[in-house]
């Protein structure tokens, strides 16, 4: 243990160097828990060593606030973008992840994040960090309060984090922790799989419509992963109403960018009503007002919207393949849901609760291929 305790420091910091290295020069520090994860080799760091990303075994963790962590699942498991023969886009009636497991960690106990991200944004790293080695246990429960009743999980294989925020404050530490067990985690955000996206689709200036509290999640990756793109973050404090919001958005992007044109815009929420947008875009270029004209002016012809939920889905399916980490089997992809609630030792714990959950189509019949 003392041999540890003199080591931890210095795999700390080479480990952060690391994971930093395509960063500026300023070294961030992961947070205490991490290393006392690290110095308890029996408990929670035991289990991050037996990550793997070898082979087809594993499930797909996705961790987050309910609303948007269930949004997400719904595209996952419904998604039919591709051919899963040869990955081309184009339909074939097969869902996209046949045969793939997913657990879905809805965080209810330490929901809102953005609350956390204001008050005590080490804390909500710490959450991200627990949240990450409960995906890869192989233990939950079906009752909170009732230690014997445990149930037996898959271990994740993939994490997926249906968060900008937790992108921010958490996606290093993880990270961080994986590596001083000498693992590499394989670890999916909005902030990436969106940017990714964007500079896929070869454009230049995008607007980020994000709240205040995520500014440096698109800030901090876009200067590392897309530098020769124009990213601007624009938060608005509007109505709720989404419509006036949007044009409040396009409002203050103006303000700050005066004579750039928009290839698109990112928006950072998994429950935004994508057709509710499309339909007011579609009403600027109707020119209407004079305000229409001067928003007309903006948005460029192949304008368009990119939010969370495509592009995760998207970027999931391109990992899989990447890696050859499909399970190839020709059957509905299966979906368990766990909900974040307190024990009796005040912890907070992943409590089944499928039921509640699942849709229609969660325990469906066998699958079977249409025959042309």
């Amino acid at each position: 243990m003392d041999y540890m305790k003199k080591l931890l420091p210095i795999l700390a910091f080479l480990v952060t160097l690391a994971s930093c290295r395509e960063r500026p020069a300023v070294v961030r520090d992961t947070i205490p828990y991490v290393k006392q994860i690290a110095v308890d080799t029996t408990g929670a760091f035991a289990l991050v060593s037996t990550y793997r990303t070898a082979g087809t075994k594993g499930s797909i963790a996705v961790i987050g606030e309910p609303d948007p962590a269930s949004r997400l699942a719904s595209f996952l498991m419904a998604a039919d973008n591709v051919d899963n023969i040869d990955g081309k886009p184009a339909p074939d009636r097969l869902p996209d992840f046949a045969g793939e497991s997913f657990d879905i960690i809805l965080d209810l106990y330490n929901a809102p994040y953005i609350r956390m991200a204001a008050s005590s944004p080490d804390s909500l790293r710490e959450v991200a960090v627990r949240n990450a080695v409960t995906a890869v246990d192989t233990v939950a429960y079906s009752n909170a309060l009732d230690p014997k009743s445990r149930l037996v999980t898959s271990r994740a294989k993939v994490f997926v984090l249906a968060s900008s925020l937790l992108s921010e404050y958490g996606k290093f530490d993880i990270d961080t922790l994986f590596k001083m067990a000498g693992r590499e985690p394989l670890i999916l955000t909005p902030v990436e799989a969106m940017l990714k996206t964007a500079a896929d689709a070869g454009f230049k200036s995008v607007a980020v419509w994000a709240p205040e509290e995520a500014r440096s999640a698109y800030e901090h990756v876009a200067r590392t992963l897309v530098p020769q793109m124009d990213v601007t973050v624009v938060s608005t404090t509007g109505n709720g109403i989404l419509r006036p919001a949007f044009r409040d958005m396009l409002r203050i992007y103006r303000s700050l960018k005066p004579g750039t044109n928009l290839d698109a815009v990112l928006l950072d929420s998994f429950l935004v009503d994508v057709e509710e947008l499309e339909s007011e875009k579609e009403h600027i270029h109707r020119q209407i007002t004079e305000e229409d004209m001067a928003f007309d002016r903006i948005l460029m012809p192949h304008f368009r919207f990119i939010e969370p939920n495509a592009s995760l889905t998207s970027a999931l399916y391109r990992l899989l393949r990447e890696k050859n980490m499909f399970t190839h089997n020709i059957a509905y992809p299966t979906v368990r849901y766990y909900q974040t609630e307190e024990n009796r030792d005040g912890e907070f714990v992943p409590v089944e609760v499928s039921a509640s959950y699942l849709s229609s189509r969660s325990n469906p019949a066998p699958y079977v291929p249409d025959i042309d």
